[in-house]
């Protein structure tokens, strides 16, 4: 039975403001890389409405941006590009939206958007699938606030995006395959590092050994690293593996790259230009702050949203595929996407439950092989230099509010003993990335500042507004009705 509409006043003049309807698709998907293209063209496929939102300027996420500019002979990036370029294809049926963020999810799926031309709207979805993928792992070292400091994805991105290539002395610092990927990539444009300074601790014989058949699972990847490695090894860039201690200096911007070597000795390489990396973690601000349950990964040193075999998250009918659910890479996201819209389109009663299972057999195959290449990596690459709980004291860990390690010491000393009771001492986390480059850090702090662990310590709460948005333009959006 429907609900009674508010009752007016006499002298009360009817509202006539213009009426917009709620978009109401059988699928929203946020987020458009390779979890989010997947599932929309397997959705589509399966005969549901599709409503495919991104943030970025163009659909692609990391692995695949700038897929729709350049030519399919692209040498620098690889049948990776090719593969994005089909995805893109196969979600045309979707109506894909781009500079568009959600700003608002309610448990029950409804999104609030804002898109890049100042409009507010909402969707009321049947069923919500996040596929948001991962953000870099913020790394706290000194110097990592000089200009002249980025990130290694944010300059892959670059070069992908816009062919943008560094000028001047570039080096390298910190751990992970995707730091190799684009010291090749570079490589690939012309652009020579200065060095690569690898942070990774030394693996011993018995620990590869006997994670290497797990790796043999997934013979392609373990292949492309050699490759990697080899291009870098012939392209002769100096390669210091095993350093420890790295810092950038400089007085107004980079000057140089300091570090101990294997052997112990102290080391400088000038550069103009650092490009830091540690790996990557899932970009959980979205499950997080729809408040679905999650675990700690000890191997990948990260929280993670719990999910089903489908990707069906601890709230009915929200569902999350890709990164941002755990480390595994394109393939394995592209795959998760996949299954997940399956179970959807089973939930909505397009598909049977045998349809289901037999269309999921192969991809599920395939995920397998994907996972049991993980526990290879996480062992040649755990973080190292993005840990921070011994950071120096002068380290600024909270970018937003400028707040270093030893305020959050102090902090913890003086009975803040949680992140959330942090920001009241310190604005830690209050600042418009809402912790997203220092929730892992402080949580790290205070688990080592009170002997507990940072599975224990958690991080802070997440509300909404998820990202800034001028309240004049929630102020503007129009009056709505649900048909």
């Amino acid at each position: 039975m429907p609900r009674p509409g508010p009752q007016r006043h006499a002298h009360q003049a009817p509202d006539t403001r213009r009426m917009t309807p709620v978009s109401e698709p059988d699928l929203l998907i946020i987020g458009g890389g390779a979890a989010g293209l997947s599932a929309a063209a397997t959705a589509d496929g399966l005969g549901l409405t599709v409503e495919l939102l991104d943030e970025r300027s163009a659909l692609g996420g990391n692995l695949y941006a700038g897929v729709g500019k350049r030519a399919d002979d692209d040498r620098a990036f690889g049948p990776d590009q090719v593969r994005g370029r089909a995805l893109l294809a196969g979600a045309a049926g979707a109506t894909r939206s781009s500079s568009t963020f959600a700003w608002r999810i309610e448990r029950d799926g409804r999104t609030f958007v804002a898109d890049g031309a100042g409009g507010v709207r909402s969707i009321a979805p049947r069923r919500l699938l996040i596929a948001t993928g991962a953000m870099e792992r913020p790394v706290p070292i000194p110097g990592a606030m000089l200009p002249g400091v980025m990130y290694a994805g944010a300059a892959q991105l670059l070069l992908k995006s816009a062919a943008s290539v560094p000028a001047g002395r570039c080096v390298l610092v910190g751990s992970g395959p995707l730091l190799l990927l684009v010291a090749t990539q570079l490589l690939a444009f012309g652009v020579r590092p200065a060095g690569i300074v690898e942070t990774k601790p030394r693996t011993s014989l018995q620990a590869f050994l006997s994670h290497l058949p797990s790796a043999l699972n997934a013979p392609g990847l373990l292949a492309r690293g050699i490759r990697l490695l080899g291009k870098l090894k012939a392209s002769g860039v100096p390669f210091h593996r095993g350093a420890i201690r790295a810092s950038i200096a400089g007085r107004d911007r980079v000057e140089r790259v300091e570090f101990t070597d294997a052997e112990g000795r102290r080391q400088s390489i000038e550069a103009e230009l650092v490009l830091l990396h540690d790996g990557i973690i899932p970009n959980d601000h979205v499950t997080r702050q729809l408040g679905c349950r999650e675990r700690w990964n000890e191997a990948q040193h990260c929280f993670q949203p719990e999910t089903d075999p489908w990707g069906e998250t601890s709230l009915p009918g929200v569902f999350a595929a890709g990164d941002c659910t755990g480390i595994g890479g394109g393939r394995a996201a592209e795959l998760a996407g996949t299954l997940a819209a399956l179970e959807i389109a089973r939930q909505l009663g397009r598909i049977a439950e045998g349809e289901r299972d037999r269309q999921a057999e192969r991809p599920r195959r395939a995920l397998r092989r994907q996972h049991s290449f993980r526990p290879f990596l996480e062992m040649q690459f755990p973080p190292s230099i993005a840990l921070a709980g011994d950071a120096a004291s002068d380290t600024v860990l909270c970018r937003c509010e400028d707040v270093t390690a030893g305020e959050i010491r102090l902090a913890v000393a003086q009975g803040a003993t949680g992140p959330d009771q942090l920001k009241s001492f310190t604005r830690c986390g209050m600042g418009p990335c809402q912790g997203r480059s220092c929730s892992m850090a402080v949580a790290e702090i205070i688990a080592k500042e009170t002997g507990s662990t940072v599975e224990a310590i958690g991080r802070h709460e997440i509300r909404s507004p998820l990202k800034p948005l001028p309240l004049g333009q929630i102020a503007t959006a129009e009056a709505e009705v649900v048909r």
